[in-house]
């Protein structure tokens, strides 16, 4: 729910700074979003993309339209399904479960 609204957010700077271009033909609003959209693709999007098996493509096109709002989760994703090798050690309370 929270990322829909997130999304909602997101579609509502573009349509907004779409018609600041169009009414004002001021494309500042555009450029911004394509700017710091496109960095945050390069800078972590792509890389997080790789990490969880999506297409660069799809990568792109989510990242330029929705920015943190789509990889942040994902990011957050991985790092709960990352397993360390602390996941693996046998424990005095994990050994006594299986001894009673």
């Amino acid at each position: 729910m929270i990322q829909a609204v997130e999304y909602l957010g997101c579609g509502i700077l573009w349509i907004g700074s779409m018609i600041l271009t169009i009414v004002k033909k001021n494309p500042i609003g555009i450029a911004i979003l394509s700017l710091m959209h496109g960095t945050e693709y390069f800078l972590i999007g792509r890389e997080t993309a790789k990490q969880y098996g999506v297409k660069k493509s799809k990568a792109l096109v989510m990242c330029l339209t929705f920015g943190f709002t789509w990889w942040l989760p994902l990011k957050q994703q991985i790092a709960r399904e990352t397993l360390t090798e602390q996941d693996f050690e046998l424990t005095d309370e994990i050994l006594a479960k299986f001894n009673h």
